[in-house]
């Protein structure tokens, strides 16, 4: 997100005792980075709460933002606005970068950011995930990144308490948003594949490396689809 200020004027206005409270103008930019100027100008719209005029008007890939209204008042609303677009990708070298707990906070849950990166990279697009684990660097669109999040976190809270470890989630959840496979379908054939294993206590545990996993999966359902 790119954005400037311009300050257009200033009127006062006389009120009893004395005091004087100035009424201001304030123009704000916001370039169109990874969506359309019209979804970002509506995004814009929406978030706007002030005791004052404004506009929104989109021209040469910005979207516009004009108040007239106190200082304090058009303050606040910039700031709400500016919280809103938080999550907004920045653009380095060609590529969006995505902050992981802003994805988070917009999708109201959170998941593993290196599903996202496996799930990305395996539609077609370049996808990486800083060494923190807290920036995400892809050239996927905002649409694309909060959808596949969004069905990330959907898959991760259908995902029953019998199974153990970190890998064997990552396996049930990348295999699931590929393949579109309930987790429990895709538990039963990660079994019969020898890829999961359940213990004599009943936990489901992962037998194989969760990535050559995922590859040996998606050959089988391709063959078997096929």
């Amino acid at each position: 997100m790119w954005a400037s200020e311009q300050e257009e004027g200033c009127l006062n206005i006389h009120f009893d005792k004395g005091a004087i409270m100035p009424l201001v103008k304030r123009r704000f930019r916001v370039k169109c980075v990874d969506e359309p100027c019209e979804k970002l100008a509506e995004r814009i719209s929406d978030g706007i709460s002030i005791a004052g005029e404004y506009s929104v008007t989109i021209q040469d890939g910005f979207v516009t933002v004009e108040f007239y209204g106190y200082e304090s008042e058009i303050k606040k609303a910039w700031n709400k606005i500016k919280s809103m677009l938080a999550g907004s990708p920045k653009v380095e070298k060609g590529v969006f970068v995505y902050d992981v707990n802003a994805v988070f906070k917009d999708i109201g849950s959170t998941f593993p950011p290196r599903v996202l990166v496996e799930v990305l990279r395996r539609q077609g697009f370049t996808a990486v995930l800083s060494g923190e684990g807290d920036k995400i660097r892809t050239n996927a669109s905002r649409q694309i990144v909060y959808s596949i999040s969004s069905r990330i976190a959907e898959v991760a809270r259908s995902i029953p308490g019998e199974i153990r470890g970190l890998s064997t989630k990552y396996y049930l959840l990348t295999i699931s948003v590929l393949t579109s496979l309930p987790v429990e379908e895709v538990i039963g054939r990660g079994i019969e594949a020898a890829h999961l294993k359940r213990d004599e206590n009943g936990f489901i545990t992962l037998n194989i490396e969760w990535l050559r996993g995922v590859d040996d999966f998606l050959k089988r359902v391709k063959y078997s689809s096929g």
